[in-house]
């Protein structure tokens, strides 16, 4: 679980990171191309650990986790239709 916090922090970080460097508000001295390439690594990291959380899509954990997923992307879809 420390090991996950870390890593979603850098990953936290990669994102506003790579936002910088596409709208070129508070611009960073690193490339888009770059920003994307550290975005995608820790996006990977992230998966790494999370998957390590639970065994399998039969596994209890994965379908409240895939439950939960369907519930959000629901109520994202009609926020953006708002």
């Amino acid at each position: 679980l420390a090991g996950l916090a870390e890593e979603a922090s850098e990953l936290a970080q990669a994102a506003l990171k790579y936002r910088r460097a596409l709208t070129g508000h508070n611009p960073t001295p690193i490339s888009l191309q770059e920003a994307m390439s550290r975005l995608m690594e820790e996006i990977a990291d992230v998966e790494l650990y999370l998957d390590q959380l639970y065994f399998g899509r039969d596994d209890p954990l994965a379908k409240e986790i895939n439950q939960t997923k369907a519930r959000k992307l629901k109520r994202w879809k009609e926020r953006l239709r708002e």
